[in-house]
Formats: C-alpha cells, structure tokens, sequence
C-alpha cells in the first residue's frame, strides 16, 4: 500500500531493525540529529525531500518529516500511524519527548475528555485576572529597576504560576513548580536528575490533596470527572498538561515580544490595532514555533511513505518549523499581515491528539504580552539581537534569556504577598470587609452595661439594689457549669506530601515563607 503526498523516486532501503534507514530520494545515510546543530530547513529538504532518514540518539534510527503534506497526513491519519510507543518498544518508553497522549482509540479518549472537559470550564473571566494578577507581581518586582529578563523573570515564572494557581493551590506551590521545572530543563544534568523526581512528587501531592479536599479547580474537575481517573492516570494527565502546556507558552510569549521588539512594523500594527492579538501569535507560530520538532507517531504496519519503506513500530518525528517553511504553504511568510487569519499553521496539531487547550494558551499569551507591553513602557533590548543566547535544542526553539530596559515607575511592589491559607487549603479569596455599623440608640436600646472588675465584680454604682438583711449571692466562676467545657486539645498539624516538599524546597533553596 502506499501512502503519503512526497516523492516516489527509486525504491529506497528498508530502515527497519537491522537495516540502515536512507534518504528515498539520495540514498545518503541518515542524518544524526543528536550532532546536528539547527539545521536549516531549505537544505534539508531539497536534499532529502518530504521525508529524512535520521538517527535520533546514537543507535535509535528514525524517520523526520519535513513537508507540510507529510506531517499533516500523519498527524490526521490514525489508522495508519499511531501516537502509542509500545509499536516501537514494549516497555512504552519513547525515544524522544512527545507531546501527545500514548494511546489511541476509546482509551485515548478516556484519558483526554477530563482533561479537555476541565479546561473548558476555564473561560476568558475566570482565566484573564489569573494571568494578570501573576503577570502584574512579576512585573512589580522589576519595576524600580527598569530591567528585567523576559524569559526567566516573566515568561517562565508567568507561565507556572498560572498553571499552578488553577490547580487550586497557592503562590508558593506556583514558585516552587517554576523553580523545578527551570531545573529540569536547564540543560544541566545534574539539576535536571534531582528536578525531576520532586516535580514527580509534586503532581502526586495535588493528586493526594484535591482527592481528599476537592474544590472548583482544574485539578479537581478532572479527578471527579464521569470518567473516573485512577490517582496514577490523573498525575499522568496533569503531568502531561504541565509538560505540553510550560516550556512551549513560555517561549510563545518570549518569541512573541521578541518579534515586536526586533520589528519595528508589527510593533506599530499590532499596538494600533491593524494586527489583532489572535493573529500576531499565529504569525508567530509561523514564523518562530516554540516547538519546532517533536516525537509524534509510530506506523501500525509496513509501508510506503513519501517515497520510503517505513516498517511497523519505526518513529516518526514531526518537524514544524520544517513544515512551515514549505514553499507550498509559507508564500507571504515575512509579512505578519499577509499571514493574518492564516491558521492552518501545524504547533497546535492537528487531528485527534490535537492541543485540547488551544483557546486556553491563546488568551494566556495574549494577555500576558499585553500587560508586559502596556506596564513596561519604552522597552528595548539590552543587547544586540546577534548577541541573544538560543536554548541549543533541536525540539525548542526559544531564548535563553531577553533582556530588556524599559523605563522604570521609581516605584517599589507595594502589594506584598497573600497569606498563606491553611495546609490542605484552597486560596483564600479576599472579599471587602463591611464597615461597623454604629452602635444602636434610642428607646429600644439600653445602655451597656459596665465592664467587670479584676474579681468579676461590676462598680458599686452599677450593682443591682438587693432588700435589706438578704446575703449577697456569690457570683458564679467564669466559664462554670454544663454550658462551659474545657476547651479541646489544639490537634497538632501534620503537613501532607505537597507541604512536605514545599519545605524540603524552602530548605534548600532558602526560599523565604511568603
């Protein structure tokens, strides 16, 4: 049977296990993406066509596509291609980092409704003032200064905080998932290894916490939801949440105000309005996509693709950033408002394993370019562009830091930070207080009664008149008789795993309590 849009040249070799993949239409070995260092995508594919033959790590062959047509077929077609790793291996483990559920069919389904059904319960009111209260706090730390980087000091940080404040928990949860997540992904091995079992105790803490005290947020809704999630398969949803939802929207937002502080032209379309917000970010998703490749899918079957023999279980590696300078699809690319209303760009996926929080990310990123635009006024880079520093990941593409200056208030953060609510807690939501009213008067109002002495007594001017020759009645002690019991013993508090590691984290890092 054969499949796929590119090209049918000469019979190619068979890439599966013990044969070496080769490019369909050269012959040429495969390319080694684990030494290759930003490829350039014209190169490759007039050298290699719709499809490459690559080794993803020393001895894992695999196959990258990097035609339009070819990612959009496999991305629709599942009968044919399947997002389940247990095709290549049968532990499941894959070989590179996906960004999809690795299941198909009704169990997919199963896994994914309760997270789709929880996210659309947050819309643009309940979302909005997430993002700017997070947005403003970041940017109120910096704002004395008038310098900050965007990426570390507002796009990451930015982006935990909201995640984690819909999770239903507090800032210090939100801090302590921005500080892990940095690590894991710092490039550093060493804090990476130690990041990434604590991030695992993270999500297994919220699991435990909204499983015991469940409330009206994201992390509750899935676990309640009809579906019925055992606790491994909830920390498996939210995990993925967090992974497909964090580094992509923090580069998004970094690209994004990248892009309107290196052209001037869609700096002055998209603040006077010509380019809606909507379509900035799709021209960015165009034109620099924080992912550019992923580990996608897995061939149910032996079969012909673009020109190549593609056998069962061999992975297939999406390339977006590829996809998207397609010549049949990318005319008009360097114009923001030739590629306005274009959304056919591929970084949201596409078919059943499509991003369920498209709209969620849309309003996020938009809200969090607008309140860093609209609070930093002035900005500019502080370096030349030539001298920013790319994160050296052939799946990312973003900034290691963006720094800018923008003219500072001269005026310090003077919120300060939410108490923090009790363990096991919701945050609190903070209501107006009501004033006093003013003490009643009139007829229908006595007078209060006077305060009592050290011994319980009221002043002798105050005392009730009692008949002559009767004792006086001893005055009861406070707090006597049935009505009054002994107060309870205080229960000592025993902090639950999330608080645990909240601690363990504080203790390490020096992080101070609020």
């Amino acid at each position: 049977m054969s499949q796929g849009t590119g090209s049918t040249g000469g019979d190619a070799a068979h890439g599966g296990e013990g044969g070496v993949a080769r490019c369909p239409l050269t012959g040429e070995g495969a390319l080694p993406l684990h030494r290759a260092d930003g490829p350039a995508w014209d190169r490759l594919r007039s050298r290699y066509g719709g499809l490459a033959p690559v080794q993803i790590s020393p001895g894992v062959p695999g196959w990258l596509l990097l035609g339009y047509k070819e990612n959009l077929q496999v991305l629709r077609d599942q009968t044919h291609f399947s997002a389940d790793a247990r095709r290549w291996a049968p532990g499941g483990v894959p070989p590179a980092r996906s960004g999809a559920l690795a299941r198909d069919g009704d169990e997919h389904q199963r896994l994914r409704l309760p997270l789709v059904d929880a996210l659309a319960s947050v819309g643009t009111p309940q979302l909005v003032p997430v993002v700017e209260r997070a947005a403003v706090h970041l940017i109120g730390r910096v704002e004395a200064r008038g310098s900050a980087d965007l990426i570390g000091g507002y796009a990451a940080p930015l982006t935990a905080l909201v995640l984690n404040e819909l999770f239903g928990l507090s800032d210090s949860y939100g801090h302590l998932l921005a500080d892990l997540t940095a690590r894991l992904w710092s490039g550093d091995p060493e804090r990476a290894e130690a990041a990434a079992p604590a991030l695992r105790s993270y999500f297994r803490g919220l699991v435990a916490r909204k499983r015991a005290e469940p409330g009206q947020d994201v992390a509750s809704l899935v676990l309640g939801h009809p579906h019925g999630l055992t606790d491994e398969e909830a920390v498996e949803a939210l995990s993925l949440l967090w992974e497909t939802g964090h580094e992509p929207t923090t580069h998004l937002i970094g690209n994004s105000l990248l892009t309107l502080l290196e052209d001037p032209n869609v700096w002055t379309a998209y603040l006077g309005g010509t380019l809606a917000p909507e379509d900035f970010v799709d021209y960015v998703m165009w034109t620099a996509p924080p992912i550019r490749m992923l580990a996608g899918r897995y061939p149910t079957m032996d079969l012909r693709f673009a020109g190549a023999r593609i056998g069962r279980g061999e992975p297939l590696l999406f390339g977006f950033a590829s996809a998207h300078t397609d010549p049949s699809v990318s005319r008009g690319a360097d114009d923001a408002m030739a590629l306005a209303g274009n959304r056919s760009h591929l970084s949201w996926g596409a078919g059943a394993h499509r991003c369920p929080a498209t709209a969620f990310a849309r309003e996020l990123v938009r809200t969090a370019i607008d309140t860093a635009v609209d609070r930093m006024r002035g900005m500019v880079m502080a370096v030349e562009p030539e001298e920013l520093r790319w994160r050296t990941s052939l799946t990312v593409h973003g900034l290691v830091e963006l720094p800018v200056w923008f003219t500072p208030t001269g005026e310090r953060d003077q919120r300060g930070e939410e108490p923090e609510p009790e363990p096991g807690r919701s945050p609190v939501r903070w209501v107006r207080r009501r004033k006093r009213r003013p003490t009643a008067q009139g007829a229908r109002y006595q007078a209060p009664l006077g305060k009592e002495d050290e011994r319980g007594e009221r002043p002798a001017r105050e005392r009730p008149l009692r008949a002559a020759g009767t004792k006086p009645r001893r005055a009861a002690p406070r707090g006597a008789g049935a009505r009054y019991q002994a107060p309870f013993a205080q229960e000592e508090h025993t902090p639950d795993p999330l608080e645990r590691l909240l601690q363990t984290w504080r203790a390490e890092t020096g992080s101070p309590r609020a």
